[in-house]
Parts: C-alpha cells; structure tokens; sequence
C-alpha cells in the first residue's frame, strides 16, 4: 500500500469490553465493470460478496462502489465486533 494513510482518534469502547483506535486507511482492490445489454453501467469488487454499484457512467459508478466498499467494511466490522444485531 504506497498511498497508506492512519489517522489516530480517541479509542472507542466496543460492546464486548474491548477497546480500538479508528484508523483510515486507503486500499486498492480489484474490480470488475459489467454493461448489461440495455447499456447501464455497474460494478462490483470479488473480494467483498455483494459489493456492487451502478450508474450512469463510469465516473459514477467507481464513485459509488467506493462508498458501497467503505459501507462493506464497515458493515462487516461491526458485525466481527458486535455479532448480528438482535431484532
């Protein structure tokens, strides 16, 4: 990771008693464009199930499956962190 960046914050209390320091982080992961036959534009990243994105161009559709990969991860921290939330 040639462009890593970390940021330190005050430690947040988990749910289980444990302790972690938020970070940013930049990553590059592969990703995959698909046109389906109608011309719409989406995209997905393997190495995050179920992370897609689409748009109306290519510009927007790398936009938003940025956001869709940070809300992945996030997702899939809290879940780590916290189990399934409890309805």
């Amino acid at each position: 990771m040639d462009q890593a960046s970390s940021t330190l914050k005050d430690p947040i209390e988990t749910a289980n008693g444990g302790r972690v320091v938020p970070t940013t982080i930049a990553v590059k992961l592969p990703a995959r464009i698909h046109q389906d036959e109608d011309g719409s534009l989406w995209a997905d990243i393997p190495a995050l199930p179920g992370c897609v994105a689409g748009g109306a161009d290519l510009d927007e559709v790398l936009a938003n499956l940025g956001e869709a990969a940070e809300g992945w991860i996030l997702a899939k921290h809290d879940v780590e962190m916290n189990g399934w939330p409890n309805r």
